[in-house]
């Protein structure tokens, strides 16, 4: 039975929600790491540390130097990753 890790916290949690709607596009869209750092406004590099890492988006490696985003497993990750604050806790 696979254990349920809680994702680390980033500075982008708190705009989760926002980045997820900023996203236009088909969810099966291909976007490069440029476009989503844009997106999720960190850097390129932010992006590259976070592969090599183990955090961050999911990716798909086309080649050795060719790293793609979907856009529907972008917003995927920012839904997870989204806080939803209650009043009076």
């Amino acid at each position: 039975m696979a254990e349920h890790v809680l994702p680390q916290k980033y500075h982008l949690d708190r705009r989760a929600a926002d980045l997820l709607h900023a996203g236009e596009g088909d969810d099966d869209d291909l976007e490069a790491t440029p476009a989503v750092a844009e997106w999720l406004q960190v850097s390129s590099q932010w992006l590259e540390i976070g592969r090599s890492k183990g955090y961050g988006p999911p990716f798909i490696r086309l080649s050795a130097s060719r790293v793609r985003y979907r856009r529907g497993d972008v917003r995927t990750w920012l839904r997870e990753r989204t806080i939803v604050h209650q009043r009076g806790r």
